[in-house]
């Protein structure tokens, strides 16, 4: 059985986030193995952080607590986790035959209402509960939660502009792809928890991995496609550079207008042949390019930047610490 088992996942997610519909094969490759080495150790840490608690099993907070420091994922995890439980009871009571909807003598106050996660190392979860209702700064906290689920709506409003509703039907379930959704017994065989683990992990952690992947992917991708435009024009800018030096002499002069017109004519044969695939421009939208798919190269220089800097010399004796791996 091949070790790679969510290549049409990875490939859907690439696309979301803005690459090519079929990126390259080892691109998705790399992209998997990275995703499988930082879950190896989110789920390492984490036990170690069970441990340091003086608990056998891991709990939610275990994996919030080692993305604490990027606080805008932190407050999405957790509005994530509020709405996954209003969803749960919802459903379980659907499943009991109560009607949510008419019961007038049902408990307004627990009914729809979403619980907020709270950390014990937060220095407001340790008063009393009075002092800790704020509704104003319940809402600063969602507001920046959202930030970042806005931005991905309006990219995705404008790459949706000009698709027709086949392509429209294609992204949409593209979006919907994920790790863990229904997935639970094809991650842990992937994941291999059982080499390091005593403990069978529950659902909700289960889906916590899940969103945490799916940010892998999303951070790997705009990144590695970041370094592929930075790379574009380093080259473009080299090119213009050659031409100008080469301006003084005829036969240079001749020579790189005619490797211009071969690449120019390649160019427009790109586009002419994606723009009969494609709808009708409209009259704001801008000139189309010719989209080429990442290479392994990118994703390398993605991962690459992603990881924090090595630490310094931590001792007298001439010798470097080991450095962790950077969470994603």
């Amino acid at each position: 059985m091949s070790k790679y088992r969510y290549t049409t996942e990875i490939q859907q997610m690439m696309f979301v986030f803005g690459e090519v519909q079929d990126p390259l094969p080892e691109t998705t490759m790399l992209i998997e193995d990275i995703v499988r080495s930082q879950v190896i150790e989110i789920i390492v840490m984490a036990a170690a952080q069970a441990q340091r608690r003086g608990s056998r099993f891991m709990a939610t907070e275990d994996f919030i607590f080692l993305i604490r420091h990027d606080r805008t994922k932190v407050l999405r995890l957790r509005e994530y986790l509020s709405w996954k439980d209003v969803r749960k009871k919802v459903k379980e009571r659907e499943d009991a035959g109560d009607d949510i909807i008419d019961d007038a003598n049902a408990d307004k106050g627990d009914r729809g209402a979403k619980v907020k996660i709270k950390l014990s190392w937060e220095l407001a979860n340790s008063f009393l509960d009075n002092i800790n209702d704020d509704d104003e700064e319940d809402d600063e906290e969602m507001l920046d939660a959202h930030s970042d689920s806005l931005k991905r709506l309006r990219d995705a409003d404008e790459v949706t502009k000009q698709m027709t509703r086949d392509e429209y039907v294609h992204y949409s379930e593209c979006r919907q792809a994920s790790f863990t959704f229904r997935k639970n017994k094809r991650f842990r065989e992937w994941a291999n928890m059982s080499a390091y683990l005593d403990t069978k992990l529950n659902d909700e952690i289960i889906d916590i991995l899940g969103f945490l992947t799916f940010e892998m992917v999303s951070k790997l991708t705009e990144t590695a496609l970041k370094v592929k435009r930075d790379l574009e024009k380093a080259a473009n800018d080299a090119m213009c550079l050659a031409g100008a030096s080469s301006s003084t002499d005829p036969l240079k002069q001749l020579s790189a207008q005619s490797q211009q017109q071969q690449q120019q004519q390649q160019q427009d044969q790109k586009l002419t042949s994606a723009g009969s695939k494609s709808a009708a421009v409209s009259l704001f939208s801008g000139p189309p390019t010719a989209h080429t798919p990442l290479e392994v190269q990118h994703v390398q220089e993605a991962f690459r930047r992603l990881q924090r800097a090595p630490q310094p010399i931590r001792n007298f004796k001439g010798g470097l610490t080991r450095t962790r791996v950077s969470l994603i």
